[in-house]
Order: C-alpha cells, then structure tokens, then sequence
C-alpha cells in the first residue's frame, strides 16, 4: 500500500493514517495553521490492516480525496500587508527529479485543463522538481470560506494539541506570527464539505465552475486575498487518478509509478517559485515496487 505522510515542509513529514479522516493531520508551519487528511478508496493493496475505505467514498465515485481546513498567515514578504493573493498560492504535484511523462502526455495535460482551466504543466520536464498543478483557488473542487472564531482556541505547543480559552483574537501586525487557532474539524464520516464562498463574493453566488473560470485570469486573483482572519476549507478529488494502484486514465491510460522514476509523489501547497512552503502531502509508494 501507499505511505502517506503529510506535513510543514519536504523535511519534517509525519506518516497519516489513511481514510482515518476523523482524526485529520495538525500542521503549523511558516505560512499556514490547519488541519489535513487524505483518504483513499480502496486503500489496501497487500496488507488487508489498513483501513481500506471511509463513509466519504459512499455514494461518490472518487478515488481519493485530499482535504484542509486552515488560516493562511500573513508572511508575504512582497507586500507591505504581507498578506498572499490568489495569484500566490498554487497546488502541485511534484517529485525531486525528473520524470517521464507517458506517450500522449499532451492529452492527458488537454483533459486535466478540460476539468481545472488553470491547470498548468509547463514545468514538468524540469530536472530538478518537476510539477504540474493550479491556482488553490482554481484547482481545489470544492472551496469553503468562513469567518474564524479566534476568541475560544489556542495552541499548547508543548501538548501539541488545540485547546478552548478565552484569549483575545490575534491581531496581524506581526509578519511572522507563531500560530493561527482554527475552529474543531468537523468534516469527516458523511459529513461532505460543500461549496460556499459568500464571504469571497458578497454579491455573487458562484457554483465551483464557475468561481475556477472567474480567477482564471491573474490579474483577478491578484485583487484577492486570502485573509488570516478567515478559515479556508478545500477539497481536491478525482474519478481518473487513482494512488491505491498508482494507474491513471486520462484519456490515455497509463502506471504513474513508470511516469515518476520510482520516486514519491508529493502535493505540494506553495508559491509558484517554490520559495514559500504553507504545508506538504507525500504519497511514497515504495512497497508497491517490492
């Protein structure tokens, strides 16, 4: 079966209990505070321990599901509000070095813009970390944004866990600050995230097609930020991919442990250029080569 790990940065990763989306991942790293879990159906491959399914995949043809519920930090060092736009923040699948992208490679890059039109595969023939990916807020499928509670939680850093207070809200003057406290993770089991973006688009009421095509143009995601004092909850799925078996359909059919060169494959929440890391999802499948 697939190792999944997830966490702050590619050198500080903690092995997840697959489809044990009740009890999702804590990370507090640079730029983010959240939660993350990630399920897979059909999670078991050889080893019939692991948990081979959750309540989430009912009704749902969806391979696997990667989910977060956080607060973006205002750590922008290129802005004097130090606050990310849209246009900062992408999603990517990446690897360490080089892969080799399956014949009618074009094709499947066709049938994933056909899904997220911003989706964008010009840099995986680099050498030196490879990705294809998009814009959080043009790839996640579902987008959730609402207005945090920050009067009743805090973080015991040295219990590592979340607890209920009555400190005031945080003000962000800071342009590091150590933690934003996020609300109790409560989509798990049949509990579904549902598309709600109200606190985006006051005066709109956009399905999750069509809020991807509004901020396909950068100039659009640039006039918008994610504000530290909102608590943005994504879902990102696919019926096409699936990483219990590591095969692909996508117009073409295809093994993606051949495309990655036997290396992991990471999901990586970051900036373009790869100089911010807000946190990090590693699928290593390893065993599945043995």
């Amino acid at each position: 079966m697939p190792t999944v790990r997830i966490g702050p940065s590619y050198t500080s990763l903690q092995r997840y209990n697959v489809n044990d989306d009740k009890y999702p991942l804590f990370v507090n790293s640079s730029h983010f505070t959240g939660y993350i879990t990630v399920r897979l159906q059909d999670h078991h491959y050889k080893n019939d321990l692991v948990k081979k399914t959750c309540p989430y995949f009912e009704n749902h043809r969806r391979f696997f599901s990667f989910q977060f519920q956080g607060r973006f930090k205002p750590t922008n060092p290129n802005r004097d509000d130090h606050l990310w736009t849209f246009d900062d923040v992408m999603f990517c699948a990446e690897t360490e070095s080089s892969v080799k992208p399956p014949m009618g490679s074009k094709f499947a890059v066709q049938f994933a813009k056909f899904i997220d039109p911003g989706f964008n595969a010009d840099e995986i023939f680099k050498k030196k970390r490879p990705w294809a990916g998009s814009w959080v807020i043009c790839g996640m499928n579902i987008v959730k944004v609402w207005k945090a509670d920050s009067n009743n939680q805090s973080f015991d850093e040295k219990s590592g866990k979340i607890t209920s207070d009555s400190k005031p809200a945080p003000t962000f003057n800071n342009p590091s600050p150590s933690l934003l406290p996020i609300e109790p993770w409560v989509y798990y089991g049949k509990h579904h995230l549902e598309e709600d973006t109200k606190l985006i688009f006051p005066d709109k009421n956009l399905n999750a097609s069509e809020r991807r095509k509004y901020f396909l143009a950068p100039s659009v995601r640039q006039s918008y930020v994610f504000d530290p004092s909102h608590i943005y909850s994504c879902d990102f799925f696919n019926n096409f991919t699936n990483f219990s078996t590591m095969n692909a359909d996508m117009i073409i059919k295809f093994s993606m442990s051949k495309v990655l060169n036997n290396q992991p494959i990471r999901f990586v929440c970051r900036t373009k250029d790869g100089d911010a890391i807000f946190f990090v999802i590693e699928i290593d499948y390893s065993d599945l080569l043995e």
